[in-house]
């Protein structure tokens, strides 16, 4: 497990130069949206290389996970990501009666498994992030709206009740606090929805926020919940507020963690939040998301810019003990 850890380390250094290169777990998912979306179809990033999980499945198709030295579980976060790559395989129409076939299998795996933790439903993240004062089971932001994204897909290909039900469901924790059980946190008085929702202080990971907010815009979009229209657009009004923080001149960071501190995103997650942003805009109509990725994205471009950032990892490596699954 050390050998692979040090493979995936190696490969997030590489891809700074050679982005083809990625593998699956650092690899780019574009922005494939160019307008104002109204209905729901195809997710706003393609995933599609997502389709092609690398990992051991169970004998129901559904992919394990293993954190560490860990036995290997089931992370929601990963079943999500690998059901949206098989819908845009569905959407690509690559052979789509098998990858329909599997993507309602994970769709049907993840209404099995919503637990309920006192305050609302959702999936657990079964480890520990000690950083982060995290202690297993927890439910994250970025999981609940990835689940929104493929039970409100599932209900659309199929009409079956149960998935819209359940993303409804979904909801419940955006509206309550992390010292309450749910996923937001405060940062400069703004509602935050937390990847990783810490009792010790607000992390604010970028690419988890937003993909909590296209969670909730799948809802807006098709079935005008009114709760998900509130919740959608408190995270936007966040977002807009306090991008600024993310940019630390040369690059992005990764999370507001250690404010004023910086720690600056690896590459594919750089490229990634330049990504989701331009989706945002689309979305919205928001120029100040266009902005920003414009910005990003002509960052990472910069033999310079990617030099001093990748200096910066790897002397502050030893920061993050835990495996990143959520990209």
């Amino acid at each position: 497990m050390k050998l692979q850890k040090y493979k995936d380390y190696f490969n997030k250094i590489s891809v700074f130069y050679k982005p083809d290169s990625s593998n699956y777990w650092n690899s780019i998912t574009p922005c494939c949206v160019d307008k104002k979306t109204n209905k729901l179809g195809r997710y706003y990033l393609d995933f599609s290389n997502k389709s092609k999980y690398v990992g051991q499945f169970d004998e129901r198709g559904i992919p394990l996970y293993r954190h560490g030295n860990s036995t290997i579980f089931y992370h929601p976060i990963v079943i999500c990501q690998y059901a949206l790559g098989l819908f845009e395989r569905i959407f690509l129409h690559d052979d789509a009666g098998d990858n329909r076939k599997k993507f309602i299998q994970q769709a049907d795996w993840l209404l099995e498994n919503t637990k309920h933790n006192g305050t609302g439903h959702g999936w657990i993240i079964n480890y520990d992030i000690s950083d982060y004062n995290l202690k297993a089971p927890w439910m994250s932001a970025m999981a609940q709206g990835e689940v929104i994204s493929v039970l409100t897909r599932a209900h659309l290909l199929t009409g079956k009740d149960e998935y819209l039900i359940t993303a409804r469901e979904a909801l419940d924790l955006f509206e309550y606090s992390v010292s309450d059980g749910g996923v937001v946190n405060k940062f400069k008085s703004y509602s935050i929805y937390e990847e990783y929702p810490s009792p010790k202080k607000t992390v604010a990971v970028l690419n988890g926020f937003i993909f909590s907010l296209f969670g909730l815009y799948d809802l807006v979009i098709y079935d005008g919940d009114e709760r998900a229209v509130k919740l959608f657009d408190i995270g936007i009004n966040t977002l807009s507020n306090i991008i600024n923080y993310y940019d630390i001149g040369y690059w992005s960071q990764y999370y507001l963690f250690d404010y004023p501190k910086s720690y600056p995103a690896s590459y594919t997650y750089h490229v990634l939040c330049a990504e989701q942003l331009k989706a945002l805009y689309h979305i919205t109509g928001r120029k100040i998301f266009l902005e920003y990725s414009e910005r990003w994205s002509a960052q990472s471009k910069k033999s310079l810019n990617k030099l001093r950032t990748l200096l910066i990892k790897i002397i502050s490596a030893h920061k993050l003990s835990w495996s990143d699954t959520n990209k």
